[in-house]
């Protein structure tokens, strides 16, 4: 490939040596089996499974009746194949964030250096923390990648000062403030313009938390784990969703889907370069994150495929571009909370 990078003085052509972009189908065809030394296990699913979570997809919390008379099945089969796959860790069904119609502008990406021993107790406080979409446990330099949105810069600042400085385990921070996100797949759309926060009060952020947690909890549920009437809890969620504040959806466990690898990588990036590779990198459909960051001229990125030989081919590629320089890379090991999205036959973009 051959690619015009503008600079100062002069354009400059430069020739590019990168693996081609892959269709989703070639993808889906390339995927390999999850390497059973990681501890995951692949997951079989039946046709029943699929068509359960393909349900799901249009609404996160259809009852057990309503998936089992559209596909045929009884209710009692339905529970049971919807518990398989979310005790066995395959999907996670949970309340998705609007950040356009809940105004959450104020981004960022935070890496943490954290004590082993308090691993499962600081992953625990974060995949609670309403505003943090990704929570990835990586090996590298950090041991805990996060992607946080809030409606302000004052409230992410109040977040990092106050809570995440002061978490026992926490052994040293870093905080990138995102300039702009070139793509995230999301399911609200890209590129969209940030309403004003609503004016929502404690206990409405409080029910969406619980939705976020646990996308299929009753309302009767939510109502007694907040001291609420039912009928509060259900007028107030049904007004959510009519707002579009949220979605409740099946999120995908990339390992039990063959994602076999996974990667996040920073780099300093010359700002003559900046939009050019950050294009280039955005064709490829294992990149579902590019963002650039206010605090330095800097692009952080994330890989998914299908084998690790894929992996590491696209960052060293990509690394080779112009204008990248002091990489880091955090391989994913664990997840613990992401908006993932789904490939081939349950890809409904």
């Amino acid at each position: 490939m051959r690619f015009l990078f503008k600079n100062a003085s002069e354009d400059v052509m430069v020739n590019i040596s990168l693996p081609a972009p892959v269709s989703s189908a070639a993808y889906e065809n390339s995927l390999q089996p999850y390497t059973p030394s990681t501890g995951f296990a692949l997951i079989m699913l039946t046709a029943t499974d699929k068509n359960i979570i393909r349900l799901l997809q249009q609404n996160g919390r259809a009852s057990y009746a309503e998936i089992a008379q559209e596909l045929e099945i009884t209710p009692s089969t339905t529970a049971k194949r919807i518990r398989f796959l979310q005790e066995s860790g395959t999907i996670s069904i949970r309340g998705v964030l609007n950040p356009y119609k809940l105004g959450l502008y104020a981004g960022a990406v935070i890496t943490l250096k954290i004590d082993p021993a308090k691993e499962r107790e600081i992953c625990d406080i974060l995949n609670r923390e309403l505003f943090i979409s990704t929570v990835l446990c990586t090996i590298g330099k950090f041991d805990i990648f996060c992607i946080i949105h809030t409606p302000g810069w004052q409230q992410l600042h109040s977040f990092i000062d106050d809570k995440l400085a002061a978490l026992d385990g926490v052994l040293d921070y870093d905080c990138r403030l995102q300039a702009e996100v070139v793509k995230r797949i999301q399911l609200f759309g890209d590129k969209k313009q940030f309403a004003k926060t609503p004016e929502l009060k404690t206990v409405d952020w409080e029910i969406i938390r619980q939705l976020c947690l646990d996308g299929r909890q009753g309302n009767s549920e939510i109502a007694e784990k907040l001291d609420l009437h039912v009928s509060t809890v259900s007028r107030k969620i049904q007004a959510f969703f009519q707002r579009n504040y949220l979605r409740i959806l099946p999120q995908p466990n990339p390992a039990k889907f063959q994602y076999a690898s996974s990667a996040m990588v920073t780099a300093n990036l010359a700002r003559q370069h900046a939009k050019e590779v950050c294009e280039i990198i955005s064709r490829y459909n294992e990149i579902a994150l590019v963002i650039r960051t206010i605090t330095r001229p800097q692009i952080i990125f994330g890989v998914h495929s299908g084998s690790n030989e894929r992996t590491a081919r696209l960052i060293q590629q990509f690394l080779s571009l112009p204008g990248m320089e002091k990489k880091e890379i955090l391989f994913r090991s664990k997840v613990i909370k992401t908006n993932y999205w789904w490939h081939g036959e349950f890809d409904r973009r």
